[in-house]
């Protein structure tokens, strides 16, 4: 799917920190399984939107149900409207030049009323309330169809029943005209060549560039150490936190923990490309043993015919009271299992061993 440099889904971080437009171009634009289902889930739902023939057979369950909830939805907002546009694509040049965005439902009631639906699958709640996306997408709506249809007011929709949350909310034409003024100029500002960093957790949260950048750290670093120059200071004051500061690291939790996350990972990219950084080594995650085959481990179980219990209905027991219960017998270590675990980031003297970086793992070649 072709996407706008300034395209309206990330509106929330070049709008807000304009040097994020430029900086993410850097890094590969990662997809994942996350985003696979969303995009076959609005592919469906437009199949169904538009009374198109669908093979039920190759959608899993969940997604048909996602699909057909929202194309009720949609449905429901219709009635008998003049205008419906299925995964529109909206010319945005009015923002800046060759921007585009592709709306999921547009509707244009008989009251004057634009319905601009959104389709979210993800489990993070995602809100119509001053929505920049939806909003962008209203706008170019407007472009669209102000010249044959008169459009008193606008209703952003986000449909995300894959967690029970759909959100609407209301605006006047006049105030989205206000809000597409205001963004002009941000847009001006991502495409300058002195764009501005503004880290902030909205602008932040899925930049690619938060783990190498240094306007967040240093955010970070004044947000905990205060207005201290030099922290050896601190033994002077008092041994407590004042409760402005514990309000404002409060304040910038999520944007702290987002942006160790994103460091974490970048260290375990570089050390599994054969980096050292100085105390950490990249280990095996810890998890939890797991029944190979909970049927086998039931047969198993029911042939011992001792008279325990070995059901809580109607799943068997956890597993440490089971293995308690049969003490020494080593006939059910055979269902067994301890999963790999993730490679997770540790301190050099953490007891796990330490994973071999993927370069080492090849002599040199001359």
């Amino acid at each position: 799917m072709e996407h706008a440099k300034l395209s309206p889904s990330g509106a929330s971080r070049w709008a807000t920190c304009p040097a994020s437009l430029n900086k993410s171009l850097l890094y590969e634009n990662k997809t994942n399984p996350q985003a696979q289902w969303g995009t076959v889930v609005h592919d469906l739902g437009e199949k169904m939107l538009k009374n198109k023939n669908i093979d039920v057979d190759s959608y899993e369950e969940e997604q048909l149900e996602v699909a057909s909830e929202y194309a009720d939805y949609c449905n429901s907002v219709m009635g008998k409207a003049p205008v419906v546009l299925i995964e529109e694509r909206f010319d945005l040049s009015c923002i800046s030049p060759n921007t585009f965005g592709t709306g999921d439902c547009t509707i244009l009631n008989e009251d004057g009323t634009l319905h601009v639906i959104d389709l979210k699958t993800g489990r993070n709640l995602v809100y119509a309330d001053n929505n920049w996306q939806l909003m962008l997408y209203g706008i170019g709506a407007i472009e669209e169809l102000k010249m044959l249809y008169t459009i008193t007011s606008v209703k952003l929709h986000i449909v995300q029943n894959r967690v029970g949350h759909i959100d609407t909310w209301e605006l006047s034409v006049d105030a989205l005209m206000e809000f597409k003024e205001w963004i002009i100029g941000r847009a001006k500002l991502a495409l300058s060549d002195n764009a501005p960093f503004n880290p902030e957790e909205k602008a932040c949260q899925y930049c690619p560039h938060q783990q190498n950048c240094n306007a967040l750290y240093e955010h970070v670093t004044t947000v905990i150490t205060g207005d201290f120059d030099d922290l050896s200071s601190v033994e002077d004051t008092t041994d407590k936190l004042s409760t402005q500061r514990i309000k404002n690291i409060l304040d910038n939790a999520n944007l702290i923990t987002s942006f160790v996350s994103a460091v974490q990972d970048s260290a375990i990219e570089k050390i599994e490309a054969g980096d050292n950084i100085d105390g950490y080594k990249l280990v095996e995650s810890r998890t939890n043993r797991k029944w190979s085959d909970v049927e086998e481990v039931q047969r198993y179980l029911k042939e011992r015919n001792d008279g325990v219990e070995y059901y809580k209905e109607p799943e068997l027991l956890p597993m440490g009271k089971i293995l308690k219960i049969l003490n020494k017998d080593e006939g059910i270590n055979e269902f067994i299992i301890k999963p790999s675990g993730k490679t997770t980031l540790a301190p050099i003297t953490d007891k796990r061993p330490a994973i071999t970086g993927v370069c080492d793992e090849f002599e040199d070649i001359d």
